[in-house]
């Protein structure tokens, strides 16, 4: 089906409902007060939302709080076209916006959504779990910002604005108890210091008990030793599963130097010691029972620290310039169960440390005294360095020992200038155009793949993290390429208990990428259209094996309708994006690590509508999306487990053992979403009472790019393989709808009270899977959390 079709309807819709909810909403605003003025700084500058001509959707901290949301992966679904799928094995976060995103978690992808705090970019995905406390807002940004913002942004970015300290001592805490023994509690508070300074001090620390049991049987069986007992394993029974443990703490201090200077500085430390995303079997997930056989010492250390600082001077009084600086140091050692007890064999992953340092240097300059035009001119650098070794021991189908991924320096340089004017013809029409340059280096420097261990486990019985390798890629007495026996910097023989580095990665990538935009917007009375074309791109990724890929780009189409008469809002896009040369990764069992290539063509078209309407004592929200997504130009050598997929015939009508997934939907992109709200205030003698109630809709999303139909069956039950077939979306995860509910109470003071229930319906829904091993309800996978409730109390002084 064509993607133009769908598109010329859905702005065909914008425009024939424009006239009819001018008209709805005006007769609405007769009686009703009007919604709060959103401040956004989509463009770099603050602005409201209803005149800045962008898709972005806003959630305040009230919102935040309201509907449990503490970090970027609890935000999925609420945003249109938002996905984002939950923490892993690397502890990382997928973010997806109109289907464009990244499946590679390492150190070599980089992610298709940016996530920016305070205008500084959170260069890992891990890092990108910047727990949202204590915020001013956050704002999802929708389709690709290659010029303000710059490279990795194809999808769109999410903005977090922290709150800076104003000049008058305010304080404000929230305690929260609930399921699983969830224990929550923050707080923050300004303190000025003299006239001109001021500090804001804030933190959170959220803790529960998990909501997986950790069982002492093997559910597979002890036959064929899964479980790792010969080597001295035994099951972790009463170990807490898929809990969370995170801290954060945030001192912002705002020093106003003079009238024209002022500097902005702060420090924010994260840890997060809890276990998640472990892989649950599908069968007894859908019976209720949450539990996992554990035979791994599974643990997690993470902890970043991170320098935020903008110094802004007017260097008249009518040009602003900042110099926007962060700097950032995360660290992490992990302990992942690989197979659960669900997977057909043995296998532990372990990051044994990894070290990410990155810094960025931007100074921009706009002029802030005419509305006729606006421009804001810029040069930006960055330069991120990450050091990690990943091991993992394995026993069971294709893997048989250990193996040890040792990358003393991957890292990046990019550097960018940029230049965006906007100038109002008339008081109606206004044009826009940007463009920016970015110089991109990846390098892997030093880079090792151990895996010749000769059947043996790195741990216990080579030794752990005190490896010991031999490398011989050289000839020890010319220098030149080729093996002779000799490790390179002993010279000597390998020795018993040593593994054997079988792969170098040294590699130097460098390309260069021109993004730009071009924007019309129209306002007249309460409404704005707006049309852009806009480009982004990712930066090509670097692989082991001193491999690399291109860049990857996309081009999106937009027109876009706003209108806002006071106490009714709507905001409509339309879009249609082609994307060029993305860039796919996958885990290639024959070489035993993760592969890129620059491999497809997409094109993404789709509609998404915002409405937030005041009707009398309530508050009417709905966010809903129609996505068409699908790859236009596809080959591969795997057509899955399913029978969907074509095969490639050569000129003989012979298969070429190659397949066409031309046709097939993108992962993580929805054909429908809709996330609905509604709040309504009771006045009674004791205070306002406001129930709430969130529905929130996904159609089926595809985890792989193969969209299986069907897979088999054939995971160990009590040492006995199961057989046949499963139909459907095996590593998918069918339409669902959620529903949370919740009850404030305000006595007219300084607190409120507040009752919730998240996942009402009780429905498990799963982010992602594991393909090794097929059970009767598909391949298991990662799940969010079960029905939970709890109690919130909210106080400001």
């Amino acid at each position: 089906m064509s993607i133009k079709r769908p598109l010329s309807l859905a702005i065909g819709c914008i425009v024939a409902a424009s006239g009819a909810a001018q008209t709805f909403a005006q007769e609405a605003d007769n009686t009703t007060r009007a919604l709060e003025e959103v401040v956004v700084t989509a463009e770099r500058r603050a602005a409201d939302l209803q005149s800045t001509p962008i898709a972005v959707s806003v959630f305040s901290q009230k919102a935040l709080v309201e509907n449990d949301i503490t970090d970027v992966t609890d935000l999925s679904g609420f945003a249109p076209n938002l996905v984002v799928s939950g923490q892993e094995e690397q502890s990382d976060i997928k973010i997806f916006i109109r289907g464009v995103g990244t499946n590679n978690p390492t150190e070599t992808g980089d992610q298709g959504v940016g996530v920016y705090v305070d205008g500084v970019y959170a260069a890992r995905a891990q890092g990108a779990l910047a727990l949202m406390y204590d915020l001013e807002n956050v704002q999802v940004l929708r389709g690709p910002q290659g010029t303000l913002f710059g490279r990795n942004n194809t999808g769109g970015a999410v903005l977090l604005r922290t709150k800076r300290p104003g000049h008058e001592f305010e304080a404000d805490m929230s305690v929260t108890y609930g399921s699983f023994n969830r224990q929550q509690i923050s707080a923050g508070f300004t303190l000025p210091v003299l006239d001109n300074l001021s500090f804001r001090i804030a933190g959170i620390s959220d803790q529960d008990d998990g909501w997986v049991k950790a069982v002492s049987t093997d559910p597979r069986g002890t036959e064929h030793n899964f479980s790792g007992i010969d080597i001295g394993r035994s099951a972790n029974a009463g170990q807490r599963l898929n809990y969370s443990d995170v801290r954060s703490a945030r001192v912002t201090g705002l020093w106003d130097i003079r009238d024209n200077l002022s500097w902005v500085l702060s420090y924010e430390t994260f840890t997060d010691q809890g276990v998640g995303g472990l892989l649950l079997n599908p069968v007894l997930v859908k019976e209720g029972k949450y539990e996992a056989f554990i035979d791994s010492p599974v643990s997690k250390d993470m902890k970043s620290d991170v320098f935020r600082s903008t110094v802004s001077f007017d260097i008249t009084d009518g040009i602003n310039m900042e110099y926007i600086f962060g700097g950032s140091d995360l660290h992490r050692e992990q302990v992942v169960d690989q197979d659960a007890g669900v997977i057909s064999r043995f296998q532990e992953g372990r990051t044994e440390y990894q070290d990410s340092v990155a810094n960025s240097h931007e100074l921009k300059i706009q002029n802030i005294d005419s509305d006729k035009l606006e421009w804001t001119v810029g040069a930006y650098f960055f330069t991120e360095e990450t050091g990690i070794r990943f091991d993992f021991d394995g026993q069971g189908s294709w893997l048989q020992g250990g193996n040890s991924f040792i990358q003393p320096a991957r890292g990046a340089e990019s550097a960018a200038i940029y230049a965006q004017a906007k100038y109002r013809v008339t008081d109606a029409l206004t044009l826009t155009g940007g463009i920016r340059y970015t110089d991109d280096l990846k390098y892997d420097r030093g880079g090792r793949n151990v895996q010749d261990c000769e059947n043996e486990f790195i741990r216990p019985t080579l030794g752990g993290s005190a490896l010991s390798v031999f490398e011989d890629f050289l000839d020890n007495r010319t220098g030149a390429e080729g093996a002779d026996g000799l490790d390179d910097f002993t010279g000597k023989e390998r020795v018993r208990g040593q593994c054997a580095a079988t792969l170098r990665n040294d590699v130097e990538a460098e390309s260069t990428q021109t993004t730009y935009l071009a924007r019309a917007d129209y306002e007249w009375g309460d409404s704005m259209v707006y049309g852009s074309v806009s480009t982004g791109y990712r930066a090509g990724v670097i692989q082991d094996g001193g491999q690399s890929t291109d860049p990857e780009n996309s081009t999106n189409y937009e027109l876009g309708y706003k209108l806002d008469t006071g106490a009714f809002r709507w905001n409509s896009a339309a879009f249609f994006m082609t994307y060029e040369d993305l860039i796919r990764s996958g885990f290639d069992e024959d070489l035993n690590q993760i592969v890129n290539s620059n491999v497809a063509g997409a094109e993404i078209g789709g509609l998404e509508t915002e409405i937030t309407w005041r009707v009398g004592q309530g508050v009417f929200s709905l966010a809903g999306a129609y996505l068409h997504a699908e790859y236009t130009d596809y080959i591969v050598d795997s057509a899955g487990f399913g029978t969907n997929n074509t095969p490639v015939l050569d000129e003989n009508g012979g298969e070429t053992g190659f397949y066409d997934l031309a046709g097939n939907r993108l992962p993580q992109a929805p054909e429908y979403s809709v996330n609905a709200s509604f709040r309504w205030d009771f006045d009674t003698s004791l205070g306002v009472i406001t129930p709430r109630i969130n529905v929130m809709y996904s159609d089926e999303v595809f985890f792989r790019d193969q969209n299986e139909n069907r897979s088999p069956i054939n995971n160990m039950i009590n040492d006995v393989e199961q057989t046949g077939f499963y139909y459907g979306n095996p590593a998918g995860q069918e339409a669902y709808a959620k529903v949370n509910l919740g009850v404030t109470f305000d006595p007219g003071s300084d607190w409120t009270v507040d009752l919730f229930i998240n996942n009402a319906t009780d429905e498990m829904t799963q982010s992602s899977a594991s393909v090794d091993n097929g059970t009767a309800e598909g391949f298991p996978g990662r799940f969010s959390a079960p029905r939970t409730m709890g109690v919130r109390f909210n106080a400001q002084f």
